[in-house]
């Protein structure tokens, strides 16, 4: 009992410093693994030993992939690419059935491309479809948005669905292959939300904040409007060139995954794929193809700076992830995930909502994603060693426990409200009820997926 006190007690600083000063995720949760671990009594020695560790092993496993995923994003955003992929996703589906275009846009583009950063790209897309099919621009925005979330969620090489991965212990081919199948029916559940729910609200549901509706008026919409034209293609690269970086590592991860289930030991063809489908290197020949492919789309003196611009983004969430490794280490260490899991597993809560709720209470608490996996895979871990839960359940249901309890504590809340106009209310009860609607629908996935494995 005294261990589990320590336990929650460690914690509570954790989420007190993040909450009630400006010390940050990262320092917050290596003084709470610090407060956890001495509090437990491991000794000093072991508990430093133990947060180095975390830390050091994390940065090893999925630092390298996360500044190649930043600088493949910064590629497609530089080069256009992204907007070439939502144009040319519209001409296909047409004004009526922008909704599916700018939900498919989301889903594809936030793979390699950090959500918040490829909403603020793909907005004046969102706004200029609005105007020219006349369909409400607060159900476009929320699709977009969802959509965007959706496969940053579910899909390496985005560093939440990474983590989880790298916590677990599941091959990170696997974890793509069902996070896209999970993601994938979770993306056609939001739709229909959007759609027969949010396009069907009045004019008046939406109602926009006091700087948004005086700027509106100033406005004539022409640079959104010029992204659709017609001399748009001329400015951006084809959506084969587009695309293809990021097919690219996917489909090399993926390819080293099935012939790793389905080649023996020592086939040379295996000694290939695992090789190239390395996730390092696959993200490596991904960023290789954006450079060929894109570089006439990028001005000249800006080619090879975004390797040195991604640096500045990712240098932070390596630095919040690795730290949740440490806070991994030292929970291992204690000994109190393993009095976690067997408390919940004698509790009458069925287990695959167990890591989903940790996730949500985790999210609600201190409103970022990153935090919230890691914390739900480090106590949802000792589940799966004792085979109460398999690991890609727990991997889908701890995915989809990222967007429950979702509200104006995290910055994509506000990126979404300011870039779009809308008012808190209004974005509580769009975006939020959205995410809420993602979360349940990834729940039923893992439901599903349970069954099937």
């Amino acid at each position: 009992m005294g261990t589990l006190v320590a336990f929650l007690i460690g914690l509570a600083v954790m989420f007190f410093l993040m909450l009630k000063t400006k010390v940050g995720p990262f320092m917050s949760m290596l003084f709470g693994s610090l407060v956890i671990g001495l509090g437990c009594g491991v000794s000093s020695a072991d508990t430093i030993s133990a947060i180095a560790g975390g830390f050091g092993n994390t940065c090893k496993s999925i630092g390298i992939v996360i500044i190649f995923g930043t600088i493949l994003g910064e590629y497609l955003e530089k080069s256009n690419a992204t907007q070439k992929i939502a144009t040319t996703l519209l001409r296909l589906t047409g004004d009526k059935n922008a909704d599916v275009a700018l939900a498919a846009t989301g889903f594809v583009v936030s793979i390699p491309v950090f959500c918040d950063v490829a909403l603020i790209m793909l907005a004046p897309i969102a706004k200029a479809v609005a105007k020219k099919s006349r369909l409400k621009l607060g159900a476009l925005a929320t699709v977009l948005a969802l959509g965007l979330l959706i496969t940053n969620t579910y899909v390496a090489p985005t560093p939440a669905p990474l983590s989880i991965a790298s916590i677990l212990g599941i091959d990170v081919g696997q974890s793509i292959l069902w996070g896209l199948a999970a993601s994938l029916f979770v993306v056609v559940v939001v739709w229909a939300y959007c759609r027969f729910f949010l396009q069907k609200k009045p004019d008046d549901w939406y109602v926009r904040s006091d700087s948004a509706a005086a700027l509106e008026d100033s406005e004539n919409g022409n640079e959104e409007e010029t992204k659709l034209s017609d001399a748009a293609p001329a400015v951006m690269p084809s959506f084969l060139a587009s695309i293809l970086p990021i097919l690219v590592p996917i489909v090399l991860i993926l390819f080293n995954t099935t012939c790793s289930m389905l080649l023996p030991e020592g086939a040379a063809l295996l000694t290939v794929s695992s090789f190239l489908g390395d996730k390092n290197i696959a993200l490596a020949l991904g960023i290789v193809t954006a450079i060929l492919l894109l570089k006439k789309s990028i001005p000249q003196n800006e080619v090879y700076d975004a390797m040195t611009n991604a640096l500045s983004t990712a240098g932070p969430v390596i630095f919040i992830t690795a730290a949740g490794g440490a806070l991994s280490k030292i929970i291992d260490a204690t000994g109190v995930g393993v009095l976690f899991a067997d408390s919940l597993a004698a509790s009458a809560l069925p287990v695959i909502i167990i890591p989903f709720l940790i996730c949500g209470f985790s999210k609600f608490v201190q409103g970022s994603s990153s935090v919230a996996v890691i914390m739900a895979s480090t106590l949802t871990l000792p589940l799966c060693n004792a085979g109460l839960i398999h690991p890609i359940v727990a991997f889908i249901a701890i995915c989809a426990g990222s967007g429950f309890g979702s509200h104006v504590n995290n910055s994509f809340f506000w990126v979404f409200a300011n870039l779009f106009g809308y008012d808190t209310k209004t974005t509580l009860k769009s975006l939020c009820v959205g995410q809420h609607v993602m979360a349940f629908a990834g729940l039923a996935a893992a439901c599903i997926v349970s069954v099937i494995l």
